[in-house]
Order: C-alpha cells, then structure tokens, then sequence
C-alpha cells in the first residue's frame, strides 16, 4: 500500500509542477495585460513559481527547483533591499526554501551522503566568534550579517546539492541552467555594449549600456541588465561546462551551438574588462591544453585565441589594458583602480597583524580577497583554514581526476570542475565574492559541485593498489540511488 502511494506521488509531481507553470503563466499575463511589468513583478512571479513546484512537487520538484534555481544566477543586482547594508537576493530564498523542503522529507536525507568538509567545522567556531563587536555595540547588525551570511549559504547548498545529483541526468540539466544562465548573461552584456538602444525595448531592466573608457583607454562594458562588468563572475565560472555538455549531446547542432554559447561568453569577459578575469581564463586554457588535450583542450585553446585576436582588431587600447593589468601582478600599479586595489591588500594586512584574533565581520570593508578578507574578519588562523580548505579541495580534485583522465573514465565533467574551480579560487584570491550573494552563490555553486565529485567517483589510485585485476568499467561515479 505505501509502495503504491510513493509511485502516486511521484507521478503528481510533475503533473503538480507543470500545473503551476500554465497556471502562473496564465496569471502573469494577465497582470502584465492590466498593470504592466517591472523586473520586480517578474522576479517576484518567477520565484513565487519555482516555489509552489519545490513545495508542492515534493522530491521531483525538490530536483526540477535546484535546476530553476541555477537559471536564478542570471538575476545579478535584481535583488530586494531590507535595510542600506542588507539586500536579499531571490537566489538565497529559493535556496532555503529548498533546504527546508528536503528536511520536511525525511526520505531524501536518509539515502543520500551528507557531509560537510573539515574546513567547515573547523571555521565555525570563529564565524561565531566574530560577532562579538555586535555585543560591544561598536557595529552594525546588518552590515556583520552581510557578510556571515556569505558563509551561512555554503550550509544549505552543501545538502541541496548531493541531494539533487544522484544521477548523471541531474548533472546535465544542471549543469546546462548553470551554462545558460552564463549565455544569457553574455548575450545580453554583448548586444548592449554594440547596440545600447536596445534599452529602449526593456526600460525597466536596463540603463546605462554605454561602455566606460577606463584610464588606459579601453571601453569596458557596462552590462547594466545584470549591474555590472562583475557579470563575467559567472561566465569564467560556467565557461568550462561546455566541455560535459558537448560530450553528453553529441549531435553536431547540439555542439555548434554550446560552441556559439561558449565563444559568446568568451567575448562577454573580453569586453568586460577584469584584467583578473582574462589571466583567470589564460589559466584555464593553459591547463587545458596541458592536461585536456584530448578533452578539446586545443579547440577551447583556440577559440580564446580566436576571439581575443578579433577583439584586439576592433576594441581600442587592449594592449595598454593587458600592461597595465601586468604592471599590477608586478606590484606596480599605474592606474588608480589597482592602486586602490594595493592600498587596501596593504591595509588588511595590517590590519590583520595587528589585531591576529580578528577585528569581527564586515570589519575589513571590500579588500578584493576573501582569504585576506577573513583573516581580518575572522582572524589569521581562520584564514589560513579558510585558504587551506580550498588548497586541499583543489590537490584533492586533481589527484582524483588525473587517473580518470588516462582511463578516459568520468574525465570530462571532473576536467569541466577543475577548471571551474581554478577560476572560483582565483575569484576568492582576486576579486572578493562574499560581499554580495550574487558573487558568493556561483562560487560556492562550483565548490559544491566538486565536492559532490569527489564523493561519486572511485579513487582509481587507492582501487589498483588493493585491487589485483582492475576492471574501470565496475565502478560508477553516479552509482546511487534514485532519489
């Protein structure tokens, strides 16, 4: 009887969930038909559906919703202001909301691995720590909850996640939202920059396309749909899926069009600017080619060449941008935003050895490094937990991937993380993402997924040193369960 029950439920499910999709449809069409729309009527029905599937679709709409909620990256500064310092973004609602759904199911968390890294637990006690200024009356609440709630998000995201994937199905249509949130953020940061009057079509969701000419001369960017040239955050994060999903959909139009989309995505960081982001992706296409040649490490080598020597035809002043992005990896800067940049790395540092136990959170300001940023924070020892933690993921995800890669077993989507989370680390060691939930989610999105590989695939190492006869073929990184 309750065997017949479960399979009932799991066929309403989707009935349940597409129910809610026309009805939503329908309901929003007909508001924007009397009231007309603002991206906050449409953030706030778009969120409000994903929602009713997570609550009302219970384990298939738990899976279905991550995937929306991957698509929710795309929102960039579209978020809901609760005081000056404190903004919510719909991602990190949606995100609880699913955390909360998959602890109201019981069966969900019983078949799944849970864990959380030893760099978690060990951080924890001086995230608590550093709220002791709150009791001393010498900060803001909202300001310290700013920044603590970058970290807190890592929590529901490390159960969300090994819940949703327990099969290779999952990690396709997440990671296709996840590549085509980037796509769409490129298409649009693309067309506004060469075609700013597109503006005039969506009023209420752009301003300000015009590119900006920084002091070296070169005319950045604006992406003002998704706020800023930090959009490329998300591109140099989810540019590397496109190595799985050309695997996983092998028609050739299938491939040429995740090749538009990743070259698409590739001239979004071209125009954006960030000179971080341009080392991050010459980076990734040098591991590439040094581990992944015949993971396409030639084709993604040379699509990058491909677009940065068009870029440099038709966009002014690129060379002076790379000197003096060059002159700032030296430690002499020329320019007033990688002085600023120095100033306050010199700052923290300070900071950071004058008070080694922490100044408590929100007390270093924007330092452009999360690393550096905790350790002020939070304290030296919490920083070096914090930039260990991510030191041993990353030794871990390599030595776990490089027999995969000679095996030809699960290469591609473990090669895909690698390169993903060499860009997350160069994010957290660069730029400084826990300041707004917009920069934090994708990075700890990435991070997530790695540590969810790590536990789906064999050690081929630890297996062929207690194994006699070795057969790659018995294993299966996706050998779970089905939720």
């Amino acid at each position: 009887m309750a065997e017949t029950v479960a399979r009932i439920q799991r066929r309403i499910g989707p009935i349940a969930g597409i129910t809610l999709l026309v009805i939503g449809a329908v309901a929003a069409e007909a508001y924007a038909v009397g009231n007309g729309l603002s991206y906050r009527e449409v953030i706030v029905a778009f969120a409000a559906l994903i929602g009713g599937i997570v609550v009302f679709g219970r384990a298939w709409g738990i899976r279905f919703g991550f995937v929306l909620w991957a698509l929710t990256l795309a929102l960039g500064y579209r978020t809901l202001q609760y005081t000056p310092d404190l903004t919510i973004h719909p991602s990190e609602i949606l995100l609880w909301l699913l955390f909360f759904s998959i602890l109201a199911h019981r069966e969900l968390v019983a078949i799944t691995r849970i864990s959380f890294p030893i760099w978690m637990w060990a951080l924890v006690p001086f995230c608590v720590l550093a709220w002791w200024p709150l009791i001393a009356g010498d900060a803001r609440w909202d300001q310290m909850l700013n920044e603590f709630r970058a970290f807190l998000l890592l929590v529901p995201l490390m159960i969300v996640g090994p819940v949703v994937l327990q099969r290779e199905r999952y990690w396709r249509y997440l990671l296709l939202a996840f590549f085509f949130a980037s796509t769409w953020i490129a298409f649009m940061g693309v067309i506004e920059y060469w075609f700013p009057e597109i503006t005039k079509l969506f009023p209420s969701f752009m301003s300000q396309p015009n590119p900006v000419t920084t002091a070296d001369g070169f005319s950045r960017a604006q992406f003002s749909f998704w706020g800023g040239a930090t959009a490329t955050f998300v591109c140099v994060l989810a540019l590397p899926s496109a190595i799985p999903l050309a695997k996983w959909w092998p028609n050739w139009f299938h491939r040429a069009a995740i090749a538009a989309a990743a070259a698409l995505q590739i001239v979004a960081i071209y125009i954006g600017g960030y000179r971080s982001i341009w080392l991050l992706v010459l980076i990734q296409v040098l591991i590439a080619c040094l581990l992944g040649i015949r993971k396409g490490g030639a084709a993604v080598a040379f699509l990058c060449l491909t677009v940065a020597l068009i870029g440099y035809q038709f966009i002014p002043k690129t060379s002076e941008r790379a000197f003096s992005g060059i002159a700032a990896l030296r430690g002499r800067p020329i320019d007033s935003s990688a002085m600023d940049r120095l100033d306050r790395a010199v700052g923290a540092w300070d900071q950071a050895f004058h008070y080694p136990f922490g100044s408590g959170w929100s007390s270093a300001g924007w330092v452009h490094s999360d690393f550096l940023q905790v350790a002020v924070n939070l304290g030296i020892i919490a920083g070096l937990i914090f930039l260990g933690g991510y030191i041993y993921t990353l030794l871990r995800l390599t030595r776990r991937l490089l027999p995969h890669l000679r095996e030809g077993e699960h290469g591609d989507l473990g090669f895909a993380l690698l390169l993903s989370f060499v860009a997350a680390g160069g994010l957290l060691t660069m730029e400084g993402v826990e300041v707004l939930p917009q920069f934090v989610l994708p990075v700890w999105f990435v991070w997530v997924l790695v540590e969810v590989w790590l536990r789906q695939t064999p050690d081929l190492l630890t297996v062929k040193a207690h194994v006699t006869t070795f057969n790659p073929n018995q294993f299966s990184q996706f050998d779970y369960p089905a939720v």
